[in-house]
């Protein structure tokens, strides 16, 4: 059996004519098996460097900005070449789609470029921003120059991702993202104990395991999906046309994370007030609650090809249709995982190699309270994508601007000078439940001012 088989249908066909329900569950189901994994490596990696110091949690802890920047930069870009690509198809344009590929891939080129400079000359800046402590300074900047120096691989990756996804192709993006994850879970014990790489071994290991998600996703759209979206070699040649669409849609979603980075620092510097421990236990949730937040992403992937080619064709009631129906599926699954946050916190906590003392009983109490945001993360998630497909992505700018910088920032910095660190937990939530409201309000809004204007 070929796993890379593409389905018989063209997917452009199944875009625009398959019920919305089976066609969402097949685009999506893919990419959530791929979010998963990916939780799965962001989970096992942390539980391996937790094995190797005290100090080792908390050192990728800070790197963890520097991973969102990368992210950031590669993810917009992607959400500019899923939109271009799947607009262009929706309006039968398969030249302009390949081209926007192809012109994609070139910006990732310089993006990877400005992640090595970064790693060269401004490591040791950013982790000074936020500890004087010898030991996890010293793993930071480690963990950091080495993500940041092989980051290519993770920015490719992503692309790919995006590529194949806005052209209607989830298996092979989903068969990436499992090669990828299976292949740090192996390599990490080798990298940092066998070897003894430690923290190094640790960025070696996930560095390697993101190369092996881009080639496989790089041979998914030169050989395997080049018949639906043909790329090729002579379309790598700049269109600025088709560069200022992808940016003009892909900056605004760039700039989104790349603000949620820069205040998850900010957050990083008040918790490192309360000491290591607390900085170690905020790191172990947060890589725990991807396995809540990233299949939510899976199911926006599957989405935004879906919204893209109803936008191309003006289809609004297929368009709300595929909104309430990832709306449904999202929240559904983040709201499981709140309930495990409720019930089993000292477990989780276990996995992460806190089992006792101090940081077990802060551990307990900051997950039941922060997770109380899963209750609304998924819907607040899928509405926020929404405005991609339709080219307003400054709106999703302006949501992540609010929650992140008038909302989550003020908010902690308030309340901690009440609860202490039990404040900063209570400002992260209260800013996710304010900013859903205005999430809310704006989805009324594209559906009277823009939805309304379509057949």
């Amino acid at each position: 059996m070929n796993i890379f088989k593409q389905p018989q249908v063209p997917e452009r066909d199944a875009l625009a004519n398959e019920p919305v329900r089976s066609l969402l569950l097949k685009m999506a189901g893919p990419s959530i098996v791929a979010m998963l994994m990916q939780a799965l490596y962001n989970t096992v990696d942390s539980m391996y460097v937790a094995r190797i110091s005290d100090g080792s949690l908390a050192a990728v802890t800070l790197a963890f900005p520097v991973q969102m920047i990368m992210g950031a930069l590669s993810t917009g870009i992607g959400v500019g070449i899923n939109s271009c690509i799947s607009r262009n198809l929706g309006a039968k344009n398969t030249k302009d789609a390949a081209s926007a590929a192809a012109n994609g891939l070139l910006i990732g080129i310089l993006t990877a470029g400005v992640m090595i400079l970064f790693g060269l000359f401004g490591s040791e800046a950013f982790v000074r921003l936020y500890t004087n402590d010898p030991e996890v300074s010293a793993s930071a900047v480690v963990y950091i120059r080495t993500i940041c120096l092989l980051g290519f691989g993770s920015i490719f990756s992503q692309l790919t991702f995006s590529i194949l996804q806005g052209s209607g192709s989830m298996v092979i993006p989903m068969m990436s993202q499992i090669a990828g994850g299976l292949f740090v879970v192996l390599l990490d014990p080798v990298m940092i104990f066998t070897l003894n790489l430690g923290i190094r071994g640790a960025a070696i290991a996930s560095s390697c395991s993101q190369m092996i998600s881009m080639l496989i996703g790089m041979y998914g759209i030169f050989v395997k999906n080049h018949e639906n979206l043909p790329v090729s070699l002579q379309r790598f040649k700049p269109d600025f046309t088709i560069v200022k669409d992808i940016l003009y849609v892909g900056i605004p979603a760039a700039l989104t994370q790349a603000t949620t980075s820069i205040v998850a620092g900010i957050v990083n510097k008040e918790i490192a007030v309360y000491g290591t421990d607390a900085v170690a236990v905020y790191g172990s949730f947060s890589k725990l609650n991807s396995f809540a937040t990233l299949p939510v992403f899976g199911v926006t992937r599957g989405m935004n090809p879906i919204l893209g080619f109803c936008c191309g064709e003006k289809n609004r009631d297929r368009f709300l249709e595929t909104r309430n129906f990832a709306m449904k599926l999202a929240n559904s699954w983040t709201f499981a995982v709140f309930l495990l946050f409720q019930t089993v916190p000292q477990f989780l906590l276990g996995l992460m190699n806190i089992k006792s003392g101090a940081q077990l009983e802060l551990g307990i109490s900051f997950y039941r309270l922060l997770s109380l945001s899963l209750t609304i993360i998924g819907a607040s998630i899928v509405m926020t994508q929404l405005f991609a497909p339709v080219k307003k992505t400054y709106i999703s700018m302006i949501s992540a601007l609010l929650r992140q910088v008038v909302l989550l920032v003020p908010l902690t910095l308030l309340l901690q000078q009440y609860f202490g660190i039990s404040g900063i937990w209570l400002g992260i939530c209260a800013a996710d439940f304010l900013n859903f409201l205005f999430v809310i309000v704006m989805n009324i809004w594209l559906r009277k001012k823009v939805l309304s204007t379509w057949s």
